[in-house]
């Protein structure tokens, strides 16, 4: 079965064609800032993988999707509200159409072919632009009443920073890709002749380009990386102890997310978990599918949508 999946973020939208549960085609675009017709957007990264033989299309945006109807509703990072994403797509294509939260595809992903394979609970936090969150309860994906899982925007601490969702002290304020740009920039002015201001220069710069300094031996960004991994710890530790996940996977746009930066969150999860002396935190892994885990996950749903394996209760097969 050939289906198109797309992972629609803040700063970049990934589109891929997969045959079954394999990639067949992928298409990679920065997304230009507050697109004003994200149902354009859309149509576009699909028609840049179309082939004739395509059954359905699955798309994650990043952002308050509504279930099942495929409305976005409203994102912090992206422009407009109450756009019917997949009303668009299914009259534009013609062919059954899924949205949902980049998270939640990127955790069916995972779930159906990746790292959460034979688990039946699971948290999955998608790190790029923000942080998004998917969660598996008892082998289902749990939407509440659609917006489950923003735990980019618990308040972690309060009246500190601003958020783009208009909120202060939200968690991706200090655990994302945004968070390490800032840091890296503050770096660079206090230290204009250090190893990351050689490095970067005058270069517009991204949390990739951190994380991938760190991971080529970069003192500098290490210690910056492992100040984010650090707060992506303590967040962590906050989710554990409600939810008591089996595993933790961390994906999304956020460069290499490798041990750089979850060393150091497991080593906070480790020590500030309640009973930390009783128990073992659950493994934090770094998602198997990769960064196409929520554009694979769309493609894989959609799968599962013309299989009928997914109603609106999504249980995991």
């Amino acid at each position: 079965m050939t289906t198109i999946g797309l992972d629609l973020g803040g700063s970049k939208v990934l589109a891929v064609r997969a045959d079954g549960e394999s990639l067949a085609d992928r298409r990679f675009a920065p997304l230009a800032a507050a697109p004003s017709d994200l149902s354009k957007v859309a149509i576009e990264a699909v028609r840049s993988v179309w082939a004739d033989d395509v059954q359905a299309i699955g798309v994650g945006i990043a952002g308050m999707v509504s279930w099942p109807s495929g409305v976005f509703v409203w994102g912090p990072h992206l422009a407009g509200t109450n756009v019917p994403i997949r009303a668009d797509l299914e009259s534009t294509f013609e062919v059954p159409v899924v949205v949902d939260n980049d998270a939640n595809a990127a955790l069916w992903g995972e779930a159906r072919v990746g790292a959460v394979q034979g688990y039946r609970n699971a948290l999955i936090l998608t790190l790029g632009t923000g942080i998004g969150g998917g969660l598996l309860i008892d082998g289902s994906l749990y939407r509440g009443n659609s917006f489950a899982g923003e735990v980019g925007h618990m308040n972690h601490q309060r009246g500190v920073l601003q958020c783009d969702c208009g909120k202060q002290g939200c968690w991706e304020t200090v655990a994302s890709g945004p968070a390490l740009v800032r840091l890296g920039k503050a770096a660079i002015e206090q230290n204009p002749d250090g190893t990351l201001a050689h490095r970067f220069g005058e270069v517009r710069l991204r949390g990739e380009d951190i994380t991938g300094a760190a991971d080529s031996g970069d003192a500098i960004a290490q210690g910056l990386v492992a100040q984010v991994g650090r707060e992506l710890g303590f967040g962590l530790a906050n989710l554990i102890a409600v939810l008591d996940p089996e595993i933790i996977v961390v994906g999304g746009g956020l460069g290499s997310v490798g041990e750089s930066l979850l060393g150091p969150a497991r080593r906070v999860v480790a020590d500030a978990i309640h009973g930390f002396s009783h128990r073992m935190p659950p493994p934090i892994l770094v998602a198997g599918l990769g960064p196409d885990a929520g554009a694979m996950g769309a493609a894989i749903l959609a799968a599962d949508v013309i299989a009928g394996r997914v109603h609106l209760d999504v249980q995991i097969p």
